[in-house]
């Protein structure tokens, strides 16, 4: 305060007179600062000295201008520092002097004139230091209430938050963790305040985590129970309890030995699920064990054992569960049965089949015990499925391992291989006599129709047999030969059985060279088709013609059709053969530019087909051919072998405008009645009559009766296979005057029998269309 006073004074007073005192005109400066003087009464004096050595000092009343007695100090000009300040008490006889001398350069236009000097009464002073000290006590007690005031205030929100905080920390005891401490606070208590809160929202979430998982161990199927780390259990959940039917107390402190046994464990099972996790490197290990429930049930599971992390719980221990995997067991089993059984016959499979001839095999050879083993098939079976449906012919395949079964003993071994194949393993039998009995009963049980969907089948079946060790030395050689063996009675006709030989390889291998052939004909057009003339024996005029099929084999050279059709009705491609047949023949009546009507045989397994007559249709259309210029011949066996079952189709057939003649007539032994019930135009009395006429007495009257029959039916007969003058004469003679044969027209292809037509210049007549206005005599 003294400092900024006399700093002010000095600057302003200096100011005032720097331009007297350059001049020394002292009278200016004395009278400027007596009107100071006045005007600050807390200045005692004021004193210039030049550094020529003039001093001027002034005091209230009085001012002198006097020179220095002693040189002046130019050191006071050099010193730094802008003033000095000196307190001066003095105190004399008279009077007492208490002042501050306040000293700074005088520096006029950057001449150090010399120094200025003033003296600032301490009374002033004194009062302000008085009247500080006494602001500063009052203020320094108003601090002081002020400040005990406040951290009383503070005090008691202090005690009021922490009372907060201990009854948020009580609730979070007591269970409830949506407890919060309030937040508002300052400082520290605000530090703590979020500190509790995050502990407590990391507990409310962690808690819910636990109720989750609680509730999730306690409603879960799998059986659960936790021992503590001396063996002992200390939980158990729901569906633990279920099992045993007990509670909470009858499971505490049991032992996990103690524990296997009350769920009654096998004993040896115990030993090992306690002997393998008592390894104390076992962290963990699972096994299958079957348990009984209080129902005396018994269940599968799955038990897995596994071992607590030490920072997961400090007392270490481990966990049991116990999965049930009963039906899994069960799926497996049905797993297990599906591999060995055929799921539409329930028969056992190829698989099965396999398995128990090695055992039967291997018991035959230790025990020189007998042992057959039949291998059947269906005939005819692909037409069956192909054209009725697979599911007729899954009732077909059905209904045959029933009756197979059927014929056989309970011990023998009954398998569908697939397809249509079933196989048989007979133990205990050794002489062919025995299995011939067995083989035959199951050819009479098929001769019992099917019925199907309101339809009656009749489903024949072809056996091989062959006999350990005769045929075979293991599996697979009686497999082979059985398989050889039955190709075998399909090639004699079907609806048999034979027994395996060394010369049916030969045989089969030829048969199956055949059928290979035969499939890569019918898709490559290897086959090709002949026409052999009807002659009237009386006027040498040509009715028609019959579509003979041949096959020259690339390598075999000509198959006779006597060879190549029998595979291809049991290999199943007959239909297919028919269809390529009837196909090349309405083309060719397509490509001929005259009128004749073509004879077309048609085998008794295309008439299996459903379709067969929409077939005839279709194919008739696509050539724009007429249904009259075709007529079909049919065998005597096929037409009655059914029962009469044909009629409805022939009927159908005939209808559409198609001939219908009986081919072979004569060699069946069905009753001649069925020519009354069927539309029959032609009959063809067959070549082994004719081979007879006329010298056989018996074929002769034979041959007169058909004739003579024929003509009261108004049914046309011709005469197949004439190789002769006098067969012809007979035949002419008794009223059958069309001749089929070598003795007038080999069979010749479609443009040489073109050219014989023009060459005889010959009329062509149309035999089943003239059937109604003129019989033949």
């Amino acid at each position: 305060m003294i400092a900024i006073q006399g700093d002010t004074f000095a600057h302003s007073t200096i100011a005032a007179c720097s331009e007297a005192l350059y001049t020394e005109d002292f009278s200016f400066v004395i009278s400027y600062v007596r009107k100071v003087l006045k005007q600050s009464p807390e200045i005692s004096f004021v004193t210039f000295t030049s550094s020529d050595g003039i001093k001027i000092k002034l005091t209230g009343d009085e001012w002198t201008v006097h020179s220095l007695e002693q040189p002046f100090d130019r050191s006071l000009l050099e010193s730094t520092s802008p003033y000095t300040i000196e307190h001066v008490k003095t105190v004399s006889n008279d009077d007492a002097a208490n002042e501050f001398i306040f000293t700074t350069p005088i520096n006029i236009s950057g001449l150090n004139w010399g120094i200025f000097t003033l003296g600032l009464s301490a009374t002033e002073y004194e009062a302000l230091k008085s009247s500080y000290y006494i602001n500063v006590m009052v203020f320094s007690f108003i601090l002081v209430f002020i400040s005990l005031f406040l951290l009383h205030t503070s005090s008691l929100r202090l005690g009021q938050q922490l009372s907060k905080l201990r009854d948020t920390a009580d609730r979070l005891a007591n269970g409830e963790l949506t407890a919060r401490a309030p937040t508002d606070a300052i400082g520290e208590i605000s530090v703590l305040a979020n500190t509790l809160n995050g502990m407590a929202e990391s507990l409310d979430s962690n808690t819910r985590d636990l109720r989750r998982l609680a509730r999730l161990v306690e409603d879960t199927n799998d059986a659960i129970a936790i021992f503590d780390n001396n063996d002992k259990l200390i939980f158990v959940n729901a569906a633990l309890k279920n099992i045993i039917n007990q509670s909470d107390d009858y499971f505490t402190g049991m032992s996990l030995y103690t524990f296997l046994n009350h769920l009654k464990v096998g004993r040896s099972k115990q030993h090992e699920i306690t002997n393998e996790f008592s390894n104390i490197n076992q962290h963990d290990w699972s096994t299958d064990i079957t348990i009984s429930t209080i129902n005396h049930d018994l269940t599968h599971m799955t038990m897995r054992i596994e071992r607590f992390d030490i920072d997961e719980m400090d007392s270490g221990g481990y966990f049991v569960i116990l999965s049930d995997i009963t039906r899994r067991k069960q799926l497996e089993h049905e797993l297990e049965v599906l591999a060995y059984i055929d799921k539409l016959t329930k028969l056992p499979n190829r698989r099965y089949f396999m398995d128990r001839l090695t055992e039967a095999v291997d018991e035959s050879e230790a025990f020189n015990s007998g042992l057959a083993v039949i291998f059947l098939d269906l005939d005819n079976f692909k037409i069956i499925n192909d054209s009725l449906g697979h599911e007729v012919g899954d009732i077909v395949l059905s209904e045959s391992g029933w009756r197979i079964q059927e014929s056989l003993r309970s011990d023998d071994i009954v398998c569908r291989l697939g397809g249509d194949e079933f196989t048989a393993i007979i133990k205990g039998v050794k002489s062919k006599e025995s299995i011939s009995q067995v083989t035959a009963a199951i050819l009479r049980r098929f001769q019992v129709p099917f019925y199907c969907n309101d339809r009656e089948l009749r489903v024949s079946a072809s056996i091989g047999v062959v006999v350990y060790p005769n045929d075979g030395l293991n599996t697979k050689e009686l497999i082979k030969n059985a398989d050889t063996a039955m190709y075998a009675a399909k090639k004699s006709g079907k609806n048999a059985f034979r027994f395996f030989s060394e010369e049916m390889h030969h045989d089969i291998r030829d048969y199956l060279d055949i059928e290979s052939s035969l499939r890569k004909a019918i898709a490559t057009s290897g086959l090709y088709m002949v026409y052999q003339p009807f002659v009237d024996s009386e006027n040498r005029e040509i009715h028609h013609c019959e579509a003979l099929l041949r096959w020259k084999h690339p390598d075999r050279g000509m198959i006779p059709p006597g060879k190549f059709i029998p595979i291809a009705e049991q290999a199943g491609l007959i239909r297919d053969v028919g269809e390529w047949v009837f196909d090349r023949v309405c083309q060719q009546i397509k490509a001929w530019d005259f009128d004749i009507t073509v004879s077309i045989n048609v085998s008794g397994n295309e008439l299996l087909d459903t379709n067969f007559t929409e077939r005839l249709q279709k194919t008739l259309i696509e050539y724009d051919v007429s249904s009259h210029h075709i007529q079909l011949e049919f065998t005597e066996h096929v037409l009655v072998n059914e029962e009469g079952k044909n009629l409805p189709l022939l009927n159908q057939l005939k209808r559409l405008g198609f001939g219908l003649a009986v081919d072979d007539f004569g060699t069946g032994f069905s009753s001649l009645s069925y020519l009354t019930e069927l539309p029959i135009d032609v009959i063809k009395i067959d070549k082994s009559f004719i081979n007879r006429i006329p010298h056989d007495r018996k074929t002769i009257a034979v041959s007169n009766s058909i004739i003579s029959l024929a003509r009261d039916l108004e049914i046309i007969t011709i005469g197949e296979g004439v190789e002769n003058q006098a067969q012809v004469e007979w035949l002419r003679t008794h009223g059958c005057k069309l001749i089929q044969g070598y003795y007038f027209h080999k069979p010749m292809s479609a443009d040489e029998l073109k050219a014989l037509i023009k060459k005889t210049n010959v009329t062509l007549l149309n035999t089943h269309r003239k059937k109604e206005g003129r019989q033949i005599n």
